[in-house]
């Protein structure tokens, strides 16, 4: 399993990292736009059922927790959005790096005897 293994992590791996810039910087503007229309959601969902009525037979979270529990996303969505836009530009910059004194060596696949 390893050679064989190996050759198909590597296939996978050089062949995502081919995507181009303008279509990364575009699907993550669109997952971005997505957590940002979603947590919108969330919290007016949050704050309209602070002003509706409620039964005194059904037990309702506290206020506070309500909104802690609708905050928490927004902070975690913001530091993976964050980290992933600082992944996108420096996959850029090093795009745009001049890489003509790197030598690579040949890729040839083994056929998993030894």
């Amino acid at each position: 399993m390893g050679a064989a293994h190996d050759s198909r992590r590597a296939f996978c791996t050089s062949h995502l990292s081919q995507m181009n810039q303008p279509l990364a910087e575009t699907i993550f503007w669109i997952a971005a736009t997505a957590c940002v229309i979603a947590q919108i959601a969330i919290l007016r969902s949050t704050f309209a059922a602070g002003r509706a009525t409620k039964s005194e037979l059904v037990p309702a979270a506290s206020r506070t927790g309500e909104l802690v529990w609708a905050l928490v996303p927004v902070v975690v969505l913001s530091v993976v959005l964050v980290a992933t836009w600082q992944r996108i530009e420096a996959r850029e910059n090093h795009m745009r790096m001049d890489h003509s004194h790197m030598s690579m060596p040949a890729y040839a696949p083994t056929n998993g005897s030894r």
